[in-house]
């Protein structure tokens, strides 16, 4: 009598890792198919042969390279400095020209949360290069990864990033996406690959596209103008299994229960850090480099770039400035009439909900200084006002429990008269 053979369990991982394996065999068999939906031939990684930028008017060429990998981030309480720090995934920027190799050695373990802010203009193309730099602190993972443009239009699938369906690059290699933003406004993007737990591990990050009215614009109306940008990621942390992963143990996703709550990858009081700041913890701004602090003179116009990547529904509210809402989802609450003018959908509100994969472009004007309003005074810069910007669910504004403030809150810093300078990027802050 014949013995039956019991059949091989497949884990989750081995389908997603075969599968991926599987569409790359698929592809090659139907190459040609393919080459009527392929995007033009990716830029050569020799340094004098990346593109130049084109004659206005036909779009810029943008060619960028994100390592994935892994590292600790400092939280309070929780303190990199300290040997404490909170095990993460993650990208950071690294070098177009570097071979697969240099980018290892250059890379591995020393990951940046959240991911870079991603800043393309409209109608240019962009090469995204992602290279799989492996994990310094659990060599034994050989998870591959994929970025996904949460929100974009995508007309072609392999580009996605959602690996059933795409392409997902293992460990020591890496892949070139093709993007052609059409549409500005506020997206996310993240790893789609096992993306429960490696959006969780800290594998997201905000892209936005200019409008081509200018990079002063959230969107193509004149109504739309700012002074100041500043994005903001919300994200909740649950330590376990940050620390289950790190110990090579398992969790259950049901019993997810965070204990921290971060604008930026940073908890309040982190969360008012400048660039160049030290707190508590002087690895804090290597590991989260992008500060929360909002600063602003009396008078002008910030945008405010809103995006969710927890599983939990947020509350923003900023105290006693009212907010104006003109974007959802890089979707324009201007909308054309179809006889060359706009009807208003714009909103003003003194709090925004953002659930799981949402975001929103949102405008405010920072009203005039008053000696008579909280506040303090920044040495060679001068007297401001602070109103809170915080979550108004109290749960999220605690630090594991700890006593005092914490958790999903920062500062608008209203400074007297005009003693910042023209802002050079989003998020910057003055000493």
């Amino acid at each position: 009598m014949n013995s039956k053979k019991r059949p091989r369990r497949l884990s989750r991982r081995d389908f997603i890792r075969w599968g991926s394996g599987g569409a790359l065999l698929a592809l090659a068999g139907v190459q040609t198919t393919l080459k009527a939906f392929a995007a033009p031939a990716p830029p050569s990684r020799d340094a004098g042969a990346w593109p130049q930028a084109r004659p206005s008017g036909q779009g810029a060429v943008t060619t960028q390279r994100l390592a994935a990998t892994d590292g600790h981030i400092s939280l309070p309480g929780r303190r990199n400095a300290d040997g404490n720090g909170v095990y993460v995934f993650g990208f950071l920027n690294t070098s177009t020209s570097a071979s697969i190799g240099e980018t290892i050695r250059a890379n591995k373990g020393k990951v940046k949360h959240p991911a870079p802010i991603l800043d393309f203009q409209q109608d240019s193309e962009v090469y995204l290069t992602l290279t799989n730099v492996g994990f310094q602190f659990r060599p034994d993972l050989d998870d591959s990864h994929t970025i996904h443009w949460h929100g974009f239009r995508n007309p072609n699938a392999i580009f996605d990033g959602v690996p059933e369906v795409s392409i997902s690059v293992p460990v020591a290699r890496d892949f070139v996406y093709y993007f052609h933003p059409r549409h500005p406004g506020t997206y996310m993007y993240h790893c789609h690959f096992e993306d429960t737990e490696h959006v969780q591990m800290g594998m997201d990050g905000i892209v936005f596209v200019r409008p081509t009215m200018g990079r002063n614009f959230a969107y193509n109306h004149p109504a739309t103008y700012f002074d100041r940008e500043y994005t903001l990621l919300l994200n909740e942390v649950d330590t376990t299994p940050h620390d289950n992963l790190e110990a090579i143990q398992g969790f259950v996703w049901s019993d997810y229960n965070p204990n921290y709550f971060v604008i930026n990858g940073r908890a309040f009081p982190d969360t008012i850090l400048r660039n160049g700041e030290v707190g508590e913890d002087p690895t804090l701004e290597e590991s989260q480099p992008v500060s929360s602090l909002i600063q602003i003179n009396e008078g002008e116009t910030g945008l405010l770039r809103f995006a969710s990547l927890g599983y939990e529904q947020h509350a923003m509210q900023l105290v006693g400035i009212r907010m104006h809402v003109v974007g959802h989802d890089a979707t324009p609450l201007y909308k054309a009439d179809g006889n060359g003018g706009f009807v208003d959908i714009t909103y003003q509100t003194s709090t925004i909900y953002l659930g799981a994969g949402e975001a929103r472009d949102v405008l405010f004007t920072a009203p005039p200084y008053n000696p008579a309003l909280p506040g303090g005074v920044d040495a060679g810069i001068g007297p401001y006002n602070v109103y809170w910007l915080r979550n108004r669910n109290y749960r999220t504004l605690t630090n594991n429990g700890m006593p005092g403030l914490g958790g999903m809150v920062t500062q608008v810093r209203v400074y007297q008269g005009n003693p910042l300078p023209p802002q050079t990027a989003p998020n910057e802050t003055y000493l």
